[in-house]
Formats: structure tokens, sequence, C-alpha cells
């Protein structure tokens, strides 16, 4: 999911219906541009080389995200009951994650068994977290922001799971409600977390759009 703003203007695009590097294209309405889906960026027309902001978003079943968004409107019901094909679609997709000049990709079965991934993108510490009811990923930096009180906070933390399966920090044993990426109890509580984006890919698509990138317990 990219934001549609350039230069103060927003976007309107169609898909251009040619593959680009075996993924979809764009083109916008205003220049006529193509634009490359992984990148967000535009690779013909006048708006070669300009980037689209990627956007934190989530592929969960629609239970899932209807839990939390009940007042959500859909253009057709027609997602009840496919909690077990995005099951298996999941285990042969990664979590790709690009930070500046770096980029780390995260397969999705290795996420869902260990529910907690600490790593470090460059110069980013970062986590990826799965919830194995709801399906939903998160990736967040490992930098929490100065709660509302204005308390001191570590300069980096690190996350595990509890004997009781909650998320806490090992720094300070607070308790983290990950689907919002704040502290709800413990020392911490308040501070929050800076989502990161990602992108959900094939591990081939990915490693063709970002061939510098690592693979999370790919020792090769």
């Amino acid at each position: 999911m990219h934001d549609r703003r350039v230069d103060g203007l927003v976007l309107t695009f169609g898909n251009n219906g040619a593959l680009f590097m075996k993924a979809m294209t764009w083109w916008d309405h205003g220049t006529g541009s193509i634009w490359s889906q992984p990148w967000g960026t535009a690779i013909a027309g006048d708006r070669l080389g300009t980037s689209l902001l990627l956007i934190p978003a989530t592929t969960v079943p629609w239970e899932t995200w209807v839990a939390d968004h009940p007042d959500t409107t859909v253009l057709a019901d027609l997602l009840r009951g496919r909690r077990h094909e995005i099951t298996l679609a999941r285990s042969m997709l990664v979590v790709g994650v690009a930070l500046g000049e770096d980029a780390s990709a995260y397969p999705f079965d290795v996420a869902d068994a260990e529910r907690v991934l600490n790593d470090r993108i460059g110069e980013f510490p970062i986590a990826v977290f799965s919830d194995a009811e709801s399906l939903d990923i998160r990736v967040y930096l490992r930098r929490p922001i100065l709660d509302a009180a204005g308390d001191a906070v570590p300069a980096e933390i690190e996350f595990v799971l509890d004997d009781d399966g909650r998320i806490v920090d090992s720094e300070t044993g607070s308790v983290w409600d990950i689907a919002r990426g704040v502290a709800i109890r413990g020392p911490l509580r308040g501070a929050v977390l800076q989502q990161v984006p990602y992108v959900t890919a094939f591990p081939w698509a990915w490693r063709d759009f970002f061939p510098h990138s690592t693979f999370y317990g790919d020792e090769g």
C-alpha cells in the first residue's frame, strides 16, 4: 500500500496490464508514467525515478479485521471462509522489509513458528511479530518512543515471550500489545513503537527486486 501524494498532488493509478520483472505495473492518469508495484517507483515516463511512500498494512482473514474494525465497509462480502487459503498462501511467502540501503526477508512460516523475531536491518533494530490466532504480522522498530509522561525509555529493546505467552521486553519486563505497538503494563506502560511497512512477496520476487536482501535463517 502506497501514499498516492506526490509534490502536493494526489495521483490516480490504473493497472498497466503489463509486467515488469514478472510483477504488476501501474500507470498514473496525469502523465501516463509507468510504475513498478514492488518498488512503488516510476520506471518510465515523465515521473521516472519518483517514488511513493510505502504505508504499513497487513493481510489478515476478514474475521480478524472486522473484529477490530466493525464499521468497515467493503465492495462485496466475498472474504468469509477463506482463512485456510490465507494460511496456505502464507507458507509460500516472505515478509519483505527495506530500510535505507538495506533489506531483509522473513519467511511467514518461520515468523508463525517463533512468533517474535528480533533482527537488525542495517542500522535499524527491528522486530517481526506474528499472531497465530489472528494471522496478523506486524513489524516495528525496537526503539520505543517516549510515553505521554515524558519518562525516559531504553534506546533499544529486545522482545521475548514470557511463561504466559505474552510479549514482553527483556530490558524492563513490560507487556506489549503488538497489534497496536504500545506497552500496556510495566515500567514502559504508554511507550509506543514505530510501525515499519513491509511487502508480502514470493521469495524469488523479493530477491529479484531487492537482490542485496538478506533472508532470515539463511546462513548462505
